[in-house]
């Protein structure tokens, strides 16, 4: 019997809905996907409470990236806090793309805004060429902190004449077959001569860039350890210090974590670990264990985070942004993989456990450079977090996260406070910048934005009591001790350059005194042995300690 057109349409039609449906179904799915990926991103760590408050000022920067495969750059800026005239007033130096000038920024009359200064302080740059990183201190100890920049030429040296820089010298360049672009300058006394000596952070040219996730064989740029002189000359102790290697690494910082007086070193890798070298008082450095493992170690923060008197570190990672199953890349099923941000809480003796899980510190988003200052002023190290990556593609993919301004509560947990405090930032950070640019003893804070507009925030904390130490720019002051006394209370405060990720901080110490109106006793041990003591030191001082020529 013949088939009806009727029973033929009805078929269709059924066969059509049932497609409908295995669309919707499908639809749903990856809407369902969707949504559990952005979720499995959320950092889902409420704002605390606080009283921090800043005031965003203009800020007219906008870093020039070009990221392109190959034949861009990689994705790094500086960002330098340095005081040019010695003033008081920390300005700050931004890092441009290639085709770019570096900018040279300071506060308006009006503290309104940010007024560049370029024009005034010219740092000389080939057009071809991108500024990744840089650091700021005075090479000669004459007063007047020199500016140190990485670019992808090699490291250069911008003296700083108490008017403007000079034409620039370039100081190194890694050798051709290693294949390095250095991206962080990290300035230290290694062999205790009293000289800057420095740890350049390399990693691998962009055009031989193989991939990102590579944990399992050699690969990658190299990094170098270069002594002072004291005039500005440097020289290439890298093999001596037991320190040649092919990693990729982000950054590094000089500090004696085992408290014998000696300048100990921290390296965060790339795909790899964090390194922790002892320093016995001369060559080689000697490699001792941490906690760390299989990771993405970005930015290093450096201070006492749990109250106990002993050196920390904190340090930034991927986070959660991507499935494990992606950052893991090719290395083994059996060996750990650890995507949470790390927090070292040292003994004092060399020793490290990871305490970022129990102090509310370890569940962030992508983050890049980290910097502890104490933006509250109540006495407890606070630590702010650059997030967000360039080269991870649109929003609606990637959740974009607002940087994190994490208050320390009593030592003994975090919590995030940057909306509350009104510095929250979407954009592509790199570092953030902690520094006084009004010079009113409050920390500020600006972030370095890749790719985009640089933002500046003036801190307007009501009711702060704090002390304002002024130190040198150089390696007279790396690695003083400061211990201060108030009340029923002692905390222990170390000058340690380097922090953040490509870039560098103020040489000022802010110390804040909570509720209390004075610090009864204060003791300054520098890296030299010369002790200086204070008693009743009034809130809102200034104590000037520096001892290199000023002008």
């Amino acid at each position: 019997m013949p088939r009806s057109e009727g029973g033929q349409g009805h078929k269709q039609f059924r066969i059509g809905r049932a497609a409908v449906g295995v669309l919707g179904i499908s639809l749903s799915l990856i809407v369902l996907a969707w949504l559990a990926w952005r979720l499995l991103q959320l950092e889902w760590t409420p704002q605390g409470q606080t009283e921090m408050s800043f005031m965003p000022i203009d800020l007219q920067f906008r870093n020039r990236a070009v990221l392109a495969d190959k034949t861009g750059s990689l994705p790094f800026m500086a960002g330098v806090v340095i005081d040019l005239n010695s003033d008081g007033r920390d300005e700050i130096v931004l890092g441009g793309g290639r085709g770019q000038a570096d900018g040279v920024f300071g506060i308006g009359q009006d503290l309104a805004a940010m007024v560049d200064l370029s024009d005034a302080y010219a740092i000389e740059k080939s057009a071809d060429d991108a500024t990744m990183g840089g650091t700021s201190t005075d090479v000669d100890r004459n007063g007047h902190p020199d500016l140190l920049l990485a670019r992808e030429s090699g490291v250069w040296l911008h003296r700083n004449t108490g008017r403007s820089f000079d034409a620039g010298e370039l100081i190194f360049t890694p050798p051709a077959s290693d294949l390095t672009t250095i991206i962080s300058i990290t300035p230290g006394d290694i062999n205790g001569d009293g000289n800057v000596d420095l740890y350049l952070s390399g990693y691998i040219q962009n055009s031989n860039t193989e991939g990102e996730t590579i944990f399992s064989r050699s690969y990658g740029g190299y990094s170098y350890l270069l002594t002072g002189s004291g005039e500005g000359a440097f020289n290439d102790e890298t093999v001596r210090w037991g320190l040649k290697r092919q990693h990729n690494t982000f950054t590094a910082v000089f500090a004696d974590f085992n408290r014998d007086g000696l300048q100990d070193l921290v390296v965060a890798q790339d795909t790899g670990v964090v390194e922790t070298w002892r320093n016995s008082g001369a060559p080689p450095l000697e490699r001792v264990p941490n906690p760390s493992t299989n990771s993405y170690p970005m930015g290093i923060a450096a201070g006492d985070f749990n109250d106990d008197g002993d050196l920390d570190f904190y340090f930034s990672n991927v986070g959660h942004t991507l499935p494990a199953a992606l950052l893991r890349g090719d290395l083994p099923q059996d060996q750990a993989f650890n995507p949470n941000y790390m927090l070292f809480a040292g003994n004092g003796q060399g020793g490290f456990e990871d305490q970022a899980v129990s102090m509310q510190a370890a569940r962030l988003g992508f983050g890049w450079g980290v910097a502890a200052g104490d933006f509250d002023l109540d006495g407890f190290e606070d630590i702010a977090v650059a997030q967000n990556y360039a080269k991870l593609g649109e929003s609606a993919l990637v959740h974009r996260y607002a940087g994190k301004l994490l208050r320390n509560s009593d030592g003994k947990s975090f919590e995030p406070v940057e909306k509350r405090a009104g510095v929250a930032n979407r954009l592509f950070a790199i570092a953030p910048l902690v520094c006084d640019l009004d010079g009113d003893g409050r920390p500020d804070l600006v972030w370095v934005n890749l790719g985009g507009p640089s933002r500046a925030f003036l801190n307007r904390t009501p009711n702060t009591k704090q002390v304002t130490l002024r130190f040198d720019d150089s390696a007279s002051a790396y690695g003083a001790v400061i211990a201060a006394s108030f009340s029923d209370r002692l905390f222990i405060r170390r000058i340690v350059p380097g922090q953040g990720l490509s870039s560098d901080q103020s040489a000022n110490l802010f110390l804040g005194l909570g509720n209390e109106g004075q610090i009864d006793h204060l003791r300054v041990t520098f890296p030299d042995g010369a002790v200086q003591t204070w008693k009743g030191i009034p809130a809102g001082s200034v104590l000037d300690l520096r001892r290199d020529i000023t002008p």
